[in-house]
């Protein structure tokens, strides 16, 4: 699985989840890397269509044994353990059953969530100023929450 594919299944499991440090520290440039990818006719913008394409496609990537659903040992199979983790987190975040594994439902709920919060003039289609925007209102929004959460053991 490349580089690409591993930062869109990330998405695809969260939408618009951030992450911790590590997310927030390359969240610009995954966002913009992933745009690209999305933008398939290239014009500068994804649209629905692009991103329904861009969501069948990152889920595939990660159903490896194409039962469905995307489970911790798929997830766990990736060599890259900081995507491990981050996934992962993602994964806890959209799992709405609790079922320790996310549906094809889970994720397009998810990352329909996503799309209408970052369509932020709702013309149905997104710009890498709306993408790079929320996700770094995201990042700021998961930074105050982390500072504000109690701290265990005090």
């Amino acid at each position: 699985m490349t580089n690409k594919s591993l930062m869109a299944c990330a998405l695809a499991c969260a939408g618009a989840c951030a992450f911790p440090t590590v997310h927030a520290q390359t969240q610009p440039s995954v966002s913009r890397q992933i745009f690209l990818g999305a933008d398939l006719n290239k014009d500068g913008y994804v649209d629905l269509d692009e991103y329904h394409k861009d969501v069948v496609r990152a889920f595939h990537a990660l159903d490896h044994n194409r039962d469905g659903y995307i489970s911790v040992d798929e997830i766990q199979s990736i060599p890259d353990k900081t995507r491990v983790e981050l996934l992962l987190k993602a994964m806890k975040l959209s799992d709405k059953d609790r079922d320790g594994r996310l549906s094809f439902k889970e994720v397009v709920e998810r990352r329909m969530g996503y799309f209408d919060a970052a369509d932020t003039d709702k013309d149905e289609r997104l710009s890498m100023a709306e993408v790079v925007a929320y996700d770094a209102a995201a990042v700021q929004r998961f930074a105050a929450t982390w500072q504000a959460a109690p701290k265990r053991g005090k």
